[in-house]
């Protein structure tokens, strides 16, 4: 092992995240979403949880196939990663998988004013997606998530 890595090891917590791979989500800086696109937050999320006790069978963008038809199927990769206002939000959810396991849901929600009133309809739109085994491991996930993305 070289000296650079007995330093970053030898702390106790390095970004949150210990030697042996437990993660402290209270000392865990939030990733910089700012310009970012789906893609781009997708990999930071990707370099944060690998390697932890927290990391998922996998994580991928909601719309595996980058299809053109983001109603369908979910954000483009290359999309610009969602601001929150005052009426939109991202959403960080669990639910049962179809078969197995547990699901991390990352969506965006927003409240697009309908063109012939002022009342708003909601429109949901996937962002990402985590499968885990148990479901304290895809609650513990979706609180990370969460933090990092600053959703909570």
């Amino acid at each position: 092992m070289s000296q650079a890595n007995a330093d970053v090891l030898s702390d106790p917590v390095t970004n949150g995240i210990s030697a042996d791979g437990v993660v402290d989500i209270k000392s865990v800086a939030r990733l910089d979403t700012d310009g970012k696109t789906v893609d781009q937050v997708f990999q930071d999320l990707c370099r944060f949880v690998r390697g932890t006790e927290l990391e998922p069978e996998w994580l991928c963008h909601a719309n595996l196939q980058d299809d053109a038809n983001e109603a369908m199927y979910g954000a483009r990769h290359s999309r610009p990663w969602p601001e929150p206002s005052s009426h939109d939000r991202i959403s960080v959810s669990v639910c049962i998988g179809n078969s197995e396991g547990w699901i991390v849901h990352v969506d965006f929600v927003s409240r697009p004013q309908l063109s012939d009133s002022l009342d708003r309809t909601y429109a949901i739109m996937p962002l990402l997606r985590a499968k885990v085994f148990s479901t304290d491991h895809a609650w513990s996930l979706a609180r990370l998530i969460a933090h990092l993305i600053d959703a909570a």
